[in-house]
């Protein structure tokens, strides 16, 4: 009874394995991104392993180590895919390929030795702690959230090597594996990777000052927009984008469920090269392409900001580049998402801003917020308040 339910818990497992497949190559269709591409063959090939094991034992060939091989090469190849696909993220693709084609060198000792099981299941731990090493480490240098990733590879770690060792029976291994893919799967439906893609990097970089302002830089600008118009609130943005301009400040609009559209800025002539659009939209990571020459896509998500903004004060410490965020706005985000949540996180933000090279000018409208005591917690906290 117990060896058929292993069988069945073991199919589970591997279905649910195959099923990252489907899910992650919408995802790439998406984005174009090929971390998706690479980490859904990599499960797919991972998943066809595991049922070969699932179904060896009902043809007898459970001891058969010509099928166990089989089955292995299988899975390795699929560890292969989702190592490249790590280095995809972090622009390291060569060094992971080279890393993880040597894995398979090691299947070679497994005909040159008296003991090539023991050894297969050593072998086999092998990319399991690899991956879970290299998703710490990413979240570590990279201002990227992988908990739910990270936990999953953990699970699944701690999982084979008690089976290595044999000190967890095989339908508790086969449980954990079905835990640990079901949080792995939640993590990839709302990955939180590098949002700083190739053309944003490019612009940030691309700014040459012809004048040199001193280092007194007002970190965190609230503008008032109460008695202003649309029109005056564009023009008041186009004379930013062209003043940074002069002094070489790369300016990044975020513009919060397009309340300011690419066609706006297109309308008052600023020229896209000076500036850089993020569109903060529901559901943009998966609904919309992530990124243009010009734009970008996030979700409306405090946390994916908060990523953007770390990345962006990382980048430009690195780099030496004096940058401007222009939030489109601060009234709407709170309506959204509430007083308490927005005034934390820009608490949070607020020293990591003030020791960069960037500066974070938010629009607000006083009077759409029902209490005022609530906004004026915002004014108290920043540098400086515009009227406009």
């Amino acid at each position: 009874m117990d060896n058929y339910l292993i069988i069945w818990i073991r199919l589970l497992n591997s279905l649910i394995t195959i099923a990252f497949f489907p899910y992650l190559y919408f995802i790439y269709k998406k984005t174009k991104k090929h971390f998706y591409l690479l980490w859904g063959g990599g499960f797919l090939l991972y998943g066809i392993g595991i049922i070969i094991r699932s179904i060896l034992p009902t043809i007898g060939l459970e001891e058969s180590l010509n099928a166990q091989i089989f089955s292995f090469i299988f899975t390795l190849s699929g560890f292969i895919f989702i190592i490249v696909g790590i280095g995809d993220l972090t622009n390291r693709i060569k060094l992971m390929l080279c890393t993880s084609m040597s894995i398979p060198l090691f299947l070679s000792y497994l005909f040159f030795t008296s003991k090539p099981y023991e050894i297969g299941r050593a072998i086999s731990l092998i990319p399991f702690i690899f991956i879970s090493i290299s998703l710490l480490l990413i979240r570590k240098n990279y201002t990227s959230s992988l908990d739910l990733l990270t936990i999953g590879w953990i699970i699944l770690t701690i999982d084979n090597i008690g089976l290595a060792l044999e000190l967890i029976s095989e339908i508790f291994v086969e449980v954990f594996a079905v835990l640990g893919k079901i949080i792995i799967f939640l993590g990839m439906t709302y990955p939180r990777f590098s949002l700083l893609v190739d053309d944003f990097k490019r612009f940030l970089i691309s700014g040459l000052p012809n004048n040199y302002t001193e280092n007194n830089l007002k970190h965190v600008i609230l503008v008032n927009s109460t008695n202003a118009n649309r029109e005056v609130e564009l023009k008041w943005i186009k004379e930013q984008v062209e003043e940074n301009k002069i002094h070489g400040i790369r300016t990044i609009l975020i513009s919060y469920h397009d309340l300011i559209s690419i066609n706006d800025i297109k309308n008052i002539r600023i020229d896209q090269k000076d500036l850089y659009i993020v569109r903060m939209l529901t559901g943009g990571r998966i609904l919309q392409e992530i990124f243009t020459k010009d734009s970008m896509t996030i979700n409306d998500d405090l946390n994916e900001l908060d990523i953007l903004l770390n990345e962006i004060i990382e980048f430009s410490k690195e780099k030496k580049i004096k940058c401007s965020v222009i939030l489109y706005t601060l009234s709407s985000l709170i309506h959204i998402h509430g007083w308490k949540r927005v005034y934390s996180f820009m608490v949070s933000k607020f020293q990591y801003i003030k020791d960069s090279e960037i500066h974070v000018i938010a629009f607000y409208y006083p009077q759409t917020h029902e209490n005022i005591a609530d906004i004026v917690k915002f004014e108290k906290i920043v540098d400086d308040i515009i009227d406009l």
